[in-house]
């Protein structure tokens, strides 16, 4: 089950991967500037903030297991849509469909990491995530791939899902038989001070990511005039620095700490958001991508944990909340981002998304 749900993440991963690297293409197709992108992603937020309630909803009645299941598949059959796209409104179109699938799809699979951690009594949740940023990169390699085979069309996204449906199949025969809540807690609440706290440091974690997934490629092309293969480099740094940080996230965290991890973590992102900013040489800004994914590698495992031991929630609800808070900051810090690059440049969007970073080593050091 533990390796199912790893799968699971593995393939959720991939597609925010596939789907950034081919944003510099689509844009040049589409001819669509970053205020009218901005606003296709924020229509994928829009589809996600839909979904997201929904979810938690669906598995509080019916438990984790069956929503999963339908979800991963649904969404690997939905990913390439929004890079097949020739059109404007089939774009805006398909990229609702594909947030609503996106951020369904995260709460039920955390919901299902949230169980098995709590079965074993033993920390893994960092190890989860792992897979989701090894997936993310995985995502990033695929799409720089087909890009190079001249298949950045949306045909060999289309050849690399159906491959993925593969492990997708053993994954949903596989998942951890969750149980509907029940009487256990709260299906619906507002969210306590302490979940709260801890759902708005991953909702800038969550920004943090999204916002370097989205918009570094696009970054590095057009402010550094990097190739489209040096772009998918930094991206693709930026994925493979949280997957190996991730991988040993459990220890790591024993050693250090929560609050220890949160502080040096926001202030290491930070550190690698200000290296892509200064300097001028398109490879050190992809490797100060990198940098920033170190630091921000451990930060969401370690709040959706606390949320599970939130007081006065069950585990599935705590996590449930905070996944919430930290996907509506990774589907719409992106979008809003685009509007200011549109207005005073992309450069001025990533100084906001370092104030972040600095912004999750304060919020670390205050959490009790």
């Amino acid at each position: 089950m533990r390796i199912a749900v790893s799968v699971v993440f593995f393939l959720i991963g991939i597609g925010p991967g596939i789907w950034a690297v081919h944003i510099p293409l689509i844009q040049e197709r589409l001819a669509i500037n970053p205020a009218i992108l901005g606003l296709a992603l924020l229509t994928m937020a829009a589809g996600a903030v839909v979904s997201m309630p929904l979810s938690g909803w669906i598995v509080g009645r019916t438990g984790s297991r069956l929503p999963t299941a339908i979800g991963m598949i649904v969404y690997l059959i939905i990913l390439p849509f929004p890079i097949l796209s020739w059109t404007v409104p089939a774009f805006f179109v398909t990229l609702f469909v594909f947030g609503v699938l996106l951020g369904g799809l995260d709460v039920v699979a955390n919901v299902q990491a949230s169980e098995i951690e709590t079965a074993r009594q033993k920390p893994t949740m960092s190890s989860f995530h792992a897979f989701y940023s090894i997936g993310a990169l995985s995502g990033a390699l695929i799409g720089a791939l087909v890009i190079g085979l001249g298949w950045g069309d949306g045909r060999g996204v289309a050849v690399a899902v159906a491959v993925s449906l593969i492990p997708a199949a053993f994954a949903v025969r596989n998942l951890f038989p969750g149980e509907p809540a029940g009487q256990e807690g709260p299906q619906f609440t507002l969210p306590s001070r302490a979940v709260l706290g801890l759902g708005l440091i991953a909702l800038l974690a969550y920004a943090l990511e999204g916002a370097i997934t989205d918009w570094s490629a696009l970054y590095l092309t057009t402010v550094r005039e990097a190739t489209p293969t040096t772009a998918a480099f930094g991206f693709a740094l930026f994925a493979l620095s949280m997957s190996a940080i991730r991988l040993f996230g459990d220890p790591i965290v024993a050693r250090l700490g929560s609050r220890n991890i949160l502080v040096g973590g926001g202030i290491l992102a930070a550190i690698g958001l200000g290296t892509a900013l200064v300097v001028p040489s398109p490879l050190l800004a992809a490797l100060g991508f990198g940098i920033a994914g170190i630091g921000v590698a451990n930060v969401v495992p370690v709040v959706f944990s606390a949320g599970a031991k939130a007081p006065g929630v069950s585990a599935g609800v705590g996590v449930a909340s905070v996944a919430t808070m930290g996907y509506a900051g990774f589907l719409s810090a992106p979008p809003i981002l685009g509007f200011i690059g549109a207005e005073y440049g992309l450069s001025a969007s990533l100084g906001i998304v370092l104030a972040m970073g600095l912004a999750i080593a304060v919020l670390g050091y205050r959490l009790k």
